[in-house]
């Protein structure tokens, strides 16, 4: 029991440890980290501190919504542990909110380490299954979707309520384990692995029951029979289902109007697919694949797993566990490949025929996380058969062979084809290269990465293993394979993603304010932005709202809009007029401050011009006169005091989403949409209170 608890907390640490560059802020998390996700959490928490629970964002793309938006992550119990801390930290850095996404791996391991003891695997083998899984390059790869890998955290998690389940002592257990799982799991905020854990653990729940697969694992045990099986497993997903389908119903309302979310063409399921180069580098040599989708642990590894394969071959009496493992996992990876591998995958283009909630999926490689907990199995019974030396081949020649095959054909890869991995060249190698301008002592085996390290770790590993046979010294096997591991994947698993301290906010852009309610009525009356975007950038442009909006995200009418008038870049196409350009500008709020509130005696304009001009009109003769009542104005609702002298409409240029909702002098009205995307109401003549807020429920 003790061990199991030193074992525990070591596997809580070991992530922080291995990741110490990032623990203790020597480099930072680059790529989405910020953009897309840390932005959110600090945009929220700065509001809550003041006691303000905003629900909708202005700042983005000319307003998108908060509590749906699954970067936001706004429903996952942890993300409010965090704040809580935060608050007694008094603040949330991006420091903080990465050792946040560190802890997603430590959940990870908790979870895998007793699920695999849960397989009847002695602790040790399960602590050093869940180490190797920990220091591969998949696992580390996701830190950079902090919502991805607090997701996945909770996928080790529901296998062991699963396997749980089996024993008929544990029903309730079990339950609670798999509920509050999948609870996390549909709350993390990363809808793509919702879909790749629905798949995983159905297979994974008709691989535990088959009779022969339930005995193996329980013995003579008492077991479930098959109805309470279902049951333990159908029903605490679906009461978790149940509990977050608003939100759930509330995120597909917003789908079906963002950009890119709605459409239904086969070539944008394509985008990131595997192939088997991508594969082979998985196994072999990393820089010929893809970062989305490789899973390699390490030459040492590749050579262990031939060598169990083929010594498994050849065993007179296999275990009947092992065996049907072994199945499931080569029938499971088979499949996994044809969704990773979606552009030359028959099986995928049929299921994406017949399927149509995969239709608005992209970047199938990324699936390839599911073979994690599998490839743990794994490594379980490759250290099992060294540890109990159960050699049915030549151990030393089997090795040797498998060395230098592969070692032929990193040479061929290397020599003869070339690295030609875009993915690989565009972000992994410039941070190689950079550390190694920066770090000249080092920099020869940073350069290294790029071709020949794995090639001589990979002999290392040869010559290691087979001493360790020789003098009969595999007690210390898991001790050599984890360092050799280590010393290999080290700096790829801290570089991956890494950029300098303080690349991008040296400036201190992300400094706290106390006052964030005050930032967002500033934000609102002054000049808009309309910069290049890749994320929410509200405090890259120091509290300032974007009108434009990120790649394949925003409200659809909007974007289409921003297109028409703007380059990606936010610079003015160069056929538009100078007066054009003028009207734009007032309409967005981008050279001139305004409060983008607008009186117009009709909203059925056709471009931004004509609605203008309608504008202008109605302030040549004085049609209206309208008032903010800025001190009410949070983001999420705008109190306008309005008399005007003839009916007309009053327009909030801020994109409209389901759950906004408009009130004339107390009496709620039916909202409007100017250019279809922005919300306008219909008024009488009088003096009016007008009050647009968004209210999701």
């Amino acid at each position: 029991m003790k061990s199991n608890k030193i074992s525990l907390a070591i596997l809580i640490l070991i992530p922080f440890i291995y990741l110490f560059p990032h623990t203790f802020r020597l480099i930072e998390m680059g790529n989405d980290f910020e953009l897309l996700y840390f932005s959110y959490k600090k945009y929220i928490f700065e509001f809550i501190q003041v006691g303000h629970l905003p629900l909708w964002s202005p700042s983005e793309g000319l307003g998108y919504s908060l509590i749906f938006n699954p970067f936001a992550q706004y429903f996952y119990p942890l993300s409010w542990i965090l704040y809580s801390f935060c608050f007694l930290l008094g603040d949330l850095t991006k420091h903080t909110y990465l050792l946040y996404s560190i802890l997603g791996i430590s959940i990870y391991n908790v979870g895998q380490f007793l699920w695999l003891k849960k397989l009847n695997f002695d602790f040790k083998y399960c602590f050093f299954a869940t180490l190797v899984t920990c220091f591969g390059l998949k696992l580390n790869e996701i830190l950079r979707f902090p919502n991805a890998i607090h997701t996945f955290a909770w996928f080790s998690w529901v296998l062991y309520g699963m396997t749980l389940s089996l024993e008929s002592k544990y029903k309730v257990r079990s339950s609670v384990i798999i509920f509050f799982s999948t609870l996390f799991i549909f709350t993390a905020g990363y809808p793509y692995y919702i879909l790749y854990g629905a798949i995983l653990f159905t297979f994974y729940f008709i691989f535990i029951s088959i009779s022969n697969v339930k005995t193996s694992i329980c013995g003579s045990k008492k077991t479930q029979n098959t109805f309470w099986l279902f049951l333990i497993n159908g029903a605490p997903p679906i009461l978790a289902l149940l509990i977050v389908l608003p939100w759930f119903i509330g995120i597909k309302e917003l789908m079906e109007i963002t950009r890119d979310r709605n459409i239904q063409d086969i070539t944008f399921s394509f985008l990131l697919s595997s192939n088997l180069l991508d594969q082979l580098g998985s196994w072999v040599f990393p820089p010929i694949s893809i970062a989305e989708g490789y899973y390699y642990f390490g030459s040492i590894i590749t050579l262990l797993i031939i060598f169990y394969i083929i010594n498994f071959i050849f065993e007179k009496e296999k275990n009947n566990l092992e065996k049907y493992f072994l199945i499931f996992f080569f029938i499971f990876f088979i499949f996994n490949y044809q969704f990773a591998a979606a552009e030359n995958s028959y099986l995928f283009k049929f299921i994406w025929d017949k399927v149509d909630y995969i239709k608005n999926f992209r970047s199938f490689a990324r699936m390839n996380i599911l073979l994690i907990p599998l490839f743990a199995v794994l490594f379980c019974l490759i250290i099992k058969t060294l540890m109990k030396k159960k050699y049915n081949i030549n151990f030393m020649l089997t090795i040797l062979i498998s060395a230098i095959l592969i070692f032929i054909s990193q040479l061929y890869i290397i020599e003869f084809v070339g690295i030609k991995n875009t993915y690989w060249e565009t972000w992994q190698q410039k941070r190689l290269l950079y550390a190694s301008s920066e770090l000249t002592f080092f920099s020869y085996i940073f350069k290294l990465y790029n071709h020949y390290l794995y090639s001589i770790l990979l002999f290392c590993s040869a010559i290691g293993i087979i001493l360790i046979k020789k003098f009969n010294l595999e007690k210390f096997a898991s001790f050599f394979i984890i360092t050799i591991i280590a010393m290999e994947l080290f700096i790829l698993s801290n570089l991956q993603w890494a950029i300098p301290i303080k690349y991008y906010d040296s400036n201190n852009y992300n400094s706290l304010s106390k006052e964030p309610l005050e930032d967002i009525k500033n934000s609102f009356i002054n000049n808009k932005v309309i910069t290049e975007v890749k994320g929410n950038t509200y405090f890259r442009n120091f509290r300032r709202f974007n009108i434009n909006y990120f790649d394949n995200f925003g409200i659809d009418e909007h974007t289409k809009l921003v297109d028409k008038y703007f380059q990606r870049d936010g610079t003015f196409r160069k056929s538009l007029s100078e007066k054009e350009r003028q009207k734009i500008s007032l309409f967005w709020g981008i050279q001139n401050k305004n409060k983008n509130i607008f009186f117009t005696t009709s909203i059925d304009h056709k471009t931004i011009d004509s609605f203008i001009d309608d504008v202008y009109i109605g302030q040549e003769k004085n049609y209206s006169n309208i008032v903010l009542d800025l001190d009410s104005y949070n983001g999420d609702q705008i109190l306008i005091n309005i008399e005007n002298y003839t009916p007309g409409y009053l327009t909030f240029v801020d994109n409209w989403s389901p759950g906004w909702k408009v009130y004339i002098d107390g009496n709620e009205k039916k909202i409007l949409k100017v250019l279809n995307s922005y919300k306008s109401v219909k008024i009488n003549s009088g003096n009016h209170k007008i009050k647009f807020k968004y209210e999701p429920w």
